[in-house]
């Protein structure tokens, strides 16, 4: 299964009156579950169907999106890497200004680096994320000014 198709099953999932689902093709399995209010959300993808339980929805204040900036989202669930490698420097900082198209960090789902750009120019004013951390889809990661 590629990305391309792992992020047409979440969005299809997303837009569906279901509240949950398993899908198994070939060696892996992926569950979806959507929030109920109250509990805690359940997503997760594997070749040995082991559930990732992540982070609560209802974010600590520091991690919400400030409303004077743009939030940078994730583009699809899976490991938030601030830089290419462990021993090399992080993309990006906070109060680092970059250009439209920079590399702002690098998610990967399903042993796939897909580097996430910055949308336009700014300034890095907050990051959400941190090394190694489990992102979901639509998460925010951090803001630009």
């Amino acid at each position: 299964m590629n990305n391309r198709e792992l992020k047409t099953i979440v969005k299809l999932f997303e837009d569906s009156k279901l509240s949950s689902m398993k899908l198994k093709k070939e060696d892996v399995t992926i569950e979806l579950q959507k929030e109920t209010p109250g509990a805690n959300p359940v997503v997760s993808h594997s070749s040995q169907s082991v559930a990732e339980t992540p982070h609560k929805e209802s974010k600590p204040q520091s991690e919400q999106p400030s409303t004077n900036y743009e939030p940078v989202k994730a583009p699809l669930v899976g490991t938030y890497y601030e830089a290419p490698a462990p021993d090399q420097p992080a993309f990006t900082r906070e109060g680092q200004t970059v250009k439209k198209g920079d590399t702002l960090c690098i998610i990967e789902a399903m042993k796939v680096m897909n580097e996430i750009t910055a949308p336009r120019d700014g300034k890095v004013v907050k990051i959400h994320a941190k090394n190694g951390d489990m992102v979901m889809y639509d998460q925010v990661v951090m803001e630009l000014e």
